[in-house]
């Protein structure tokens, strides 16, 4: 009996244990939510050439980047310049990335104008031709167009060249390499070509023998030498007679012969100037467009030496044939 009540006992102690509750867990704070970003920044406008600062403010402390989406309209720096290229429009974006429990990351885009900027007119120079080449060295850069040959081209005698537009005239200085042309008593002429794309359009004229663009409209043909060695050029002209854009010798009987005052030149062997009269191929019916293409070819025995411009030939170019120079007046 007594073994009986022990049991009732501990039975009755458990139970009062077991009832007894839980103490209750102490509340723990809650996480700090980010702080939601934000970016201010305005439209901007800039000229050409220039940069503004956008001036963006952000609440983050992340540091904003800067992209545009049309860089050859306007750039933006790391620091939030924008600088403009050429008229047009382009947006920037600013973004700032999320800073871990303090901010969140934010985007802005703004929209840049570039306005354009009239470029001062250039100084109108005149070329003497006196074969001292002098004043080609004082055009300003951009004033006049230029190639060089390359070596490796299947006619490489003639190795330089720069054009100069005027209102009146079109100047031309040349090189080649004198080890491939020169005067020969037995040989009445070394001939030199013009090949000019006269109305600046490319659905005209021909000749894509020597060059890609086959629309030279007019042929001026002259002389570098004469009996006392180098002469003055004044060459005579042809029409393109043959099919728009075609090949070959499609040349028409001379319209001007030479010697008739067109042109005049003046140089040393391997460097050579001279100038055509634009008015004299006006009254011929060529006028000279404000953006014509020139080409030029040096002959020696009457067979091409030298080709400009021109280029090696290759897999996709076997000839190395290319366009025309493309000219621009100086007005």
């Amino acid at each position: 009996m007594k073994k009986v009540l022990t049991l009732l006992a501990l039975a009755a102690m458990v139970g009062f244990v077991s009832c007894k509750k839980d103490p209750k867990p102490e509340p723990q704070p809650e996480p700090a939510k980010a702080v939601t970003a934000t970016i201010t920044a305005n439209d901007v406008t800039v000229d050409e050439g220039s940069t503004v600062k956008i001036g963006a403010t952000t609440n983050s402390s992340a540091a904003i980047t800067y992209s545009s989406d049309n860089t050859a309209v306007a750039t933006v720096s790391s620091s939030g310049e924008v600088t403009g290229v050429k008229a047009g429009t382009a947006n920037i974006s600013l973004k700032v990335a999320a800073v871990e429990g303090k901010f969140t990351a934010a985007e802005k885009t703004i929209k840049v104008t570039v306005n354009a900027v009239e470029a001062p007119p250039a100084e109108i120079k005149d070329i003497t031709i006196d074969g001292d080449f002098a004043d080609w060295a004082e055009l300003a850069d951009g004033s006049f167009s230029k190639t060089y040959g390359d070596e490796d081209a299947t006619h490489p005698a003639l190795t330089h060249c720069k054009v100069y537009a005027t209102a009146e005239k079109i100047f031309v200085y040349i090189e080649w390499d004198t080890d491939q042309v020169t005067y020969e008593p037995d040989v009445e002429h070394v001939p030199f070509h013009c090949y000019i794309n006269s109305d600046g359009d490319a659905s005209t004229g021909g000749y894509d023998d020597q060059f890609s663009d086959a629309c030279s409209d007019i042929l001026t043909e002259g002389w570098l030498y004469d009996s006392a060695g180098m002469g003055s050029y004044d060459p005579g002209v042809y029409p393109w007679t043959g099919e728009p854009n075609g090949h070959g010798w499609g040349w028409g009987e001379a319209i001007l012969p030479d010697g008739q005052g067109l042109g005049v030149g003046a140089g040393v062997e391997g460097k050579y100037e001279f100038s055509l009269d634009r008015a004299t191929l006006a009254g011929l019916g060529f006028p000279v467009a404000d953006e014509f293409s020139i080409g030029f070819d040096i002959q020696q025995n009457w067979e091409s030496v030298g080709i400009l411009p021109n280029a090696a030939p290759s897999e996709d170019n076997p000839s190395g044939v290319v366009p025309s120079l493309k000219v621009k007046t100086v007005k």
